[in-house]
């Protein structure tokens, strides 16, 4: 099957905060009439459901999930634990009073240093260990949390899926209440408000009717009224997928904490020199 749109055409008509701009291209294109079509989907009947046609609209347009980073192995974190600085001065306090006290003592005076040694032996296993049950237990709650149910129209009946289930060309129904699973285009509404406060920054509720503001966008809430939409994005193509990409990737440090790590190296430094 081959679709009359790609992703690039389907960007075209969901830019970020251009919504002026999206609704004149989508009216360029003959409209949600002629995008319903490209889509290869019915408005009463909703797409088929059959597996082959999930599978072709998920190579075409992407699955409806955010890949998660990679997550850290415990060996990693704990590796990491030794780029503290106090666990650093430890490290050298305990090699140095290793030294002196073999020096001057070689009999016992080993025992100090290797029991510093080992103190941070065991700080550095417990925080690795708890740093990864931490971050397992936060990737499966994150899990269930968005794993939510969706109703939409396949087969020309209602059923629900899992939103990781949608697929672009979806027929999705949203009443007052229900978040919206994926950037859509409003094909019919009934005094419809959705709050996008979380991805646009409007305090206000907007208002969405299918001729001059059709646009539903993923991660939003409908605050009032019920409609039915077209999905035509979905996960890192959606416009909320694209922030969480964004958000995903690791951040740099602001000239202020820049500062601040200098500064507790140099009073690493000096506390090393005392002990």
């Amino acid at each position: 099957m081959s679709f009359g749109v790609d992703t690039q055409t389907l960007a075209s008509i969901n830019a970020p905060q251009l919504a002026d701009e999206n609704l004149t291209n989508l009216r360029k294109s003959g409209g949600v009439s002629s995008l319903l079509s490209a889509l290869k989907v019915d408005q009463s009947q909703g797409l088929p459901g059959t597996d082959n046609d999930i599978a072709k609209r998920q190579t075409a347009f992407g699955k409806n999930h955010m890949p998660e980073p990679e997550a850290k192995s415990w060996l990693q974190l704990f590796i990491d634990t030794f780029e503290d600085a106090t666990v650093i001065i430890l490290m050298v306090s305990a090699i140095v009073s290793l030294v002196v006290g073999i020096y001057d003592d070689p009999a016992k005076g080993w025992i100090e240093g290797v029991a510093i040694l080992a103190a941070v032996l065991v700080v550095a296993v417990v925080t690795a260990t708890n740093d990864y049950s931490k971050e397992q237990q936060f990737r499966k709650l994150n899990k269930t949390a968005e794993s939510i149910p969706v109703k939409v129209i396949r087969n020309g009946k209602v059923k629900s899926i899992m939103i990781e289930q949608l697929v672009v060309g979806d027929i999705v129904t949203l009443e007052a209440g229900d978040k919206v699973p994926a950037d859509g285009v409003l094909i019919q509404g009934s005094d419809m408000y959705a709050n996008e406060s979380d991805l646009t920054g409007e305090p206000e509720d907007v208002r969405k009717d299918p001729t001059s503001e059709p646009f539903m966008l993923s991660g939003c809430k409908v605050s009032a009224g019920s409609g039915v939409m077209v999905v035509i994005a979905v996960g890192i193509e959606s416009q909320w997928g694209r922030v969480k990409a964004m958000l995903s990737k690791e951040e740099t440090n602001t000239p202020l904490q820049d500062k601040l790590d200098t500064l507790a190296e140099q009073i690493g430094y000096v506390g090393m020199g005392f002990a």
